[in-house]
């Protein structure tokens, strides 16, 4: 067993330990596996001094591994077998401890609780979107030291990633976040709702329908060159209509304005655009350049907000001082960590950008 697949239930970290329930029944050799893949992640990502596992100690119904290096014991892995799941707890110094917590709160199983983050914060609608992003796992954070640096480009780097399209995944929180969504945009004045390519299909539809509004979407690029950037709608339904544009997050806006124009070239109108995730990098000035007015759920800010606490979102002191160092002045956080930051211009006029290399990192082209 390897732990990438270790489900975690609870986890916790207090004074060089970290403690961890897995809702799994693990068998001795399926421990034993489990502890060999938990040393070699241990010593790939976090201590290449550590040497070898030490022999397990049996107690009763515990057990325990040595971790060991070349002048003796780094740590160690203790496993407690209750009678409906099994508790891991590992002694490592309080920096090793705080990288495998890191670790750990990936493979973290995720049940939303809207009622925990209204007992436990008192934010207003967007910070309360923001937490319950942060609690299934939409907002990611790495620093490049356990996972790599996210790309927000073909060329730059981000230590942050928003990810909402996995919203439909916990319909109980889809159902919320998009009602409000909804709630947002109902007194806009608007007669069609049109969706982005392919993140946002579902998002658009959904308000579509409880607004009772035709949903159409816009492709990010043609296919060939006299094929229509729009489907699910005909031309002569488009001409004249005022169109509500819909993605699932804002970056710089590039993509969105080239739809703006395109849909006022094919005779609609439109002056408002909604994303449920406004990354607040400059993409609602360049929307405000064409006439088009954003409207955003929630944003970084919010995200960042002190009144979502720890316990919900999982971050370190450390990781919040680099997203806040990276928003704050993203050249002079890719020259501290060496490397270079590339100038990022929209394409020209009418131009598609190239297919990126990897379509499962954010764009800063949205």
């Amino acid at each position: 067993m390897k732990l990438s697949q270790l489900p975690i239930q609870e986890l916790e970290r207090t004074a060089g330990v970290v403690r961890a329930v897995t809702p799994n029944i693990l068998e001795y050799n399926e421990t034993a596996s489990l502890a060999q893949d938990i040393f070699a992640t241990y010593r790939r990502l976090i201590n290449p001094r550590a040497q070898r596992l030490g022999e397990r100690e049996r107690e009763s119904n515990a057990e325990s591994y040595p971790i060991l290096g070349r002048k003796g014991e780094l740590g160690r892995l203790h496993v407690v077998y209750d009678t409906q799941a099994t508790r891991l707890a590992l002694e490592l110094a309080e920096p090793e401890a705080l990288k495998f917590y890191r670790l750990l709160r990936e493979t973290r199983i995720i049940r939303p609780d809207l009622m925990a983050i209204r007992q436990k914060m008192s934010g207003n609608l967007a910070e309360t979107i923001a937490a319950i992003f942060w609690q299934i796992g939409a907002i990611k954070v790495s620093l490049g030291d356990l996972r790599p640096l996210f790309r927000v480009d073909r060329r730059n780097f981000s230590p942050i990633y928003i990810d909402v399209k996995g919203l439909s995944n916990y319909p109980e929180v889809n159902d919320f976040v998009l009602g409000a969504a909804a709630l947002l945009v109902r007194n806009l004045e608007f007669d069609l709702v049109c969706g982005v390519e392919a993140g946002s299909i579902a998002i658009a539809a959904i308000i579509a329908q409880k607004l009772g509004r035709p949903m159409f979407f816009a492709r990010r690029r043609r296919a060939y060159p006299e094929a229509s950037l729009f489907e699910g709608i005909k031309p002569h339904e488009l001409f004249r209509k005022k169109v509500l544009l819909v993605d699932d997050t804002l970056v710089r806006g590039w993509t969105k304005a080239r739809i703006v124009q395109e849909i006022r070239k094919a005779g609609g109108r439109i002056d408002a655009c909604f994303v449920i995730f406004d990354r607040q990098e400059g993409g609602d000035e360049e929307l405000e350049r064409l006439g088009v007015r954003l409207y955003s759920l929630t944003n970084r800010e919010a995200a960042l907000s002190e009144k979502i606490p720890r316990e919900i979102s999982f971050l370190t002191d450390t990781e919040y001082q680099e997203v806040t160092d990276y928003f704050q002045d993203p050249r002079r956080w890719h020259e501290r960590h060496g490397k270079k930051f590339h100038e990022i211009r929209p394409p020209e006029s009418g131009q598609a950008p190239r297919p990126r290399a990897n379509l499962l990192r954010p764009s800063a082209e949205n």
